[in-house]
């Protein structure tokens, strides 16, 4: 009798397993209309800017007047965060400088001119630029030519999608 018992057990728990969890199959409904607010590639209003956590770098927003998005992004950068941010644990990396970092856009890339050599400067702090950088130009995953003092070539690197510098040849997204 126990043999009977477990294959009729058995076959009642594969056809439970047949019979599915009673849902029914539905068409697409529809949703309304999808989020908006934070920073899109149109925003104009607002620039990312990237500072510094225990996990690595973190992107926050800033109101961006008219002007060079680019500059300011970077001034911003160098501002260091605001005591709200500061508040909620955002801190930079990067060293104090008498002089600013020059950002503009040449040929479809971002040059970005250091008061710093690279060496000089923690890994995240380059991030930090970087992303900055590449946040604020106008077009998809831009190549940031990192240009530092006393330097004939720059060094092509990106933003990845973790928020770290990398080769440019690495690939990224922004």
């Amino acid at each position: 009798m126990p043999g009977v018992l477990r294959r009729v057990a058995t076959v009642l728990v594969v056809a439970a397993a047949l019979a599915g969890c009673g849902i029914t199959d539905t068409d697409a409904l529809p949703a309304g209309q999808p989020v908006r607010g934070g920073l899109t590639e149109n925003s104009g209003r607002l620039l990312r800017v990237y500072f510094v956590t225990q996990e690595g770098t973190w992107p926050v927003s800033r109101p961006a007047p008219a002007g060079n998005r680019l500059q300011q992004a970077m001034n911003a950068l160098l501002a260091g965060p605001t005591a709200e941010e500061r508040a909620r644990g955002l801190i930079t990396r990067l060293p104090p400088s008498t002089r600013p970092v020059r950002a503009t856009t040449i040929r479809g890339r971002v040059e970005l001119r250091l008061p710093w050599q690279v060496r000089n400067l923690r890994p995240v702090a380059v991030s930090q630029l970087v992303c900055t950088a590449a946040a604020a130009y106008a077009g998809d995953d831009p190549v940031v030519e990192v240009v530092e003092p006393d330097m004939d070539r720059p060094w092509p690197v990106r933003c990845d999608e973790n928020g770290s510098a990398v080769p440019a040849d690495q690939g990224a997204s922004s």
